[in-house]
């Protein structure tokens, strides 16, 4: 018996593998706060709710409502915001870098203003 032989012989001697079926899962803790996600090999023992896979890859968006055993959007708020908008007085920079701020002794050929957003 060839090598080939042998080896398509025991493949036929694994059966037909069926790959494990995926299940999104998060899991959380009893304040709701999500403390892992798993897809396969899931752990034992915790309380998880079964999810879609956008909703499992975008997870840090959401916290677990535990009473209803349901996902709730977070507010997140990253803490930026605009402090300044185009006008016709204020600040002086360099057109379309509004991070380039010119001193009042300098000069530069395209100039534009930002001023403060109140």
């Amino acid at each position: 018996m060839s090598w080939e032989e042998e080896f398509n012989q025991a493949l036929i001697g694994f059966g037909v593998i069926v790959p494990e079926p995926v299940e999104y899962r998060i899991h959380y803790d009893e304040f709701g706060k999500i403390t892992m996600c798993s897809m396969q090999n899931h752990p034992a023992d915790t309380d998880y709710l079964v999810v879609d896979e956008k909703t499992y890859s975008d997870y840090a968006k959401y916290r677990v409502n535990v009473s209803k055993k349901q996902l709730e959007k977070v507010a997140i708020n990253p803490g930026i915001s605009v402090q300044l908008k185009r006008s016709d007085q204020g600040y002086c920079v360099v057109k379309n870098h509004a991070g380039l701020i010119l001193e009042q002794d300098e000069t530069y050929k395209d100039v534009e203003y930002y001023a403060a957003n109140s």
